[in-house]
């Protein structure tokens, strides 16, 4: 590191070679072909903490991660975790989309999925992105164990404290993401291409259209202290992100004069209703936005009884008790694709050839 020039920034990349089918494993052979194999690391053999050790003395770097929304985060909270053992404490992150949602890619420009662009090119819109700032939030999930067990040994569970970048739901979304979740579990090697995993997706819903729950009846809801009402929904979402199942806006473009637009940076959650899975069908088909409930930057929920909740799109379930959530503190850098680039991708995948950037060697 002590050899770099000023003007140089290194590039970390982090693969998840389960993603995306084979193609994360190609990539992962790719990078490591075209770059210094000590800069390209296999996420799943040992998390993002090697990659991260390697570049601690790097004054300068970026990070590609080639993953889903799960990866990338996971390469955040470990960011998070050791941000002040690095000498770069804020290296902005790219993506490459290997997962079935992609969100955070998709309105960062990345696109919805991963289609084979040649690894040059990959590294070229790297080089040439733009460094945006996006909120990152901290939930705390403060558990009450109010079983009679749990009464006479007068035990309450601590609090379990989570990051989130994308979007957090509690209710009907959440349990069509834990059903989808625990199907993969069962028989992991079905579940190989987007197609196929979005196919099982749509057949969970089905499943769920007869069955309800008055989730307005369990919840509490409270926005920067004031008190708020709910409609009748059976799912409640908070976006910190204008993308959401794969791709859906669930705010919608409507002007109101009661909310700001959203935008990634503005330090407030959009608080979102859905009545069910007929209403989220028409959401993700755009016929329809979700119910605007709030915005805010400080959120108080009491759960008055167990619920699926989902996190970024990873779901469990809720016991009873208080949810809060705040901000993450400081913003975190990510990177932007040109629309210059994004436009070339997009000629590029209709039979137009694009030369390799000469730029690629500062990598």
């Amino acid at each position: 590191h002590k050899k770099l020039g000023d003007d140089v920034s290194p590039l970390l990349v982090f693969v998840n070679p389960k993603s995306g089918g084979l193609k994360g494993r190609e990539l992962l052979y790719s990078f490591r072909k075209l770059l210094n194999p000590h800069q390209v690391f296999d996420i799943t053999n040992g998390g993002p903490l090697a990659g991260l050790h390697t570049f601690r003395e790097v004054p300068r770097f970026r990070v590609l991660v080639c993953g889903g929304d799960g990866t990338v985060g996971w390469v955040l909270g470990v960011l998070e975790t050791v941000r002040h053992k690095l000498v770069c404490r804020e290296p902005p992150i790219a993506i490459v989309p290997l997962g079935t949602g992609n969100d955070l890619a998709r309105i960062l420009r990345w696109g919805a999925g991963y289609s084979g662009e040649d690894p040059h090119h990959i590294l070229a819109s790297v080089d040439e992105a733009e460094e945006v700032q996006m909120d990152r939030w901290t939930i705390l999930l403060d558990a009450q164990d109010i079983s009679e067990d749990g009464k006479d040994n007068c035990f309450l569970e601590p609090p379990k404290i989570v990051q989130m970048s994308n979007y957090f739901g509690l209710g009907i979304d959440a349990e069509l993401s834990l059903d989808f979740h625990l199907a993969r579990e069962d028989e992991p090697d079905k579940f190989t291409s987007r197609f196929h995993n979005k196919g099982v997706y749509v057949k969970v819903g089905l499943q769920k259209m007869s069955h309800g729950r008055s989730l307005h009846k369990e919840l509490q809801l409270q926005v920067d202290t004031k008190e708020v009402p709910l409609p009748n929904i059976e799912g409640l979402i908070f976006l910190n992100i204008p993308s959401w199942g794969s791709g859906a806006d669930l705010w919608g473009s409507e002007a109101d004069v009661r909310f700001a637009r959203p935008r990634i940076d503005d330090s407030l959650l959009e608080v979102v209703g859905v009545t069910g899975v007929v209403h989220m069908g028409q959401v993700q088909s755009g016929l329809r936005a979700g119910i605007r409930i709030a915005q805010g930057s400080y959120i108080r929920l009491t759960v008055s009884k167990p619920v699926p909740v989902q996190l970024d799109g990873e779901p469990w379930i809720q016991p009873p008790g208080h949810i809060i959530i705040s901000a993450a503190g400081p913003k975190i850098r990510m990177l932007r694709k040109s629309k210059l680039k994004q436009k070339r991708s997009a000629a590029n995948r209709d039979g137009c050839s694009e030369s390799p950037s000469s730029r690629d060697g500062r990598h």
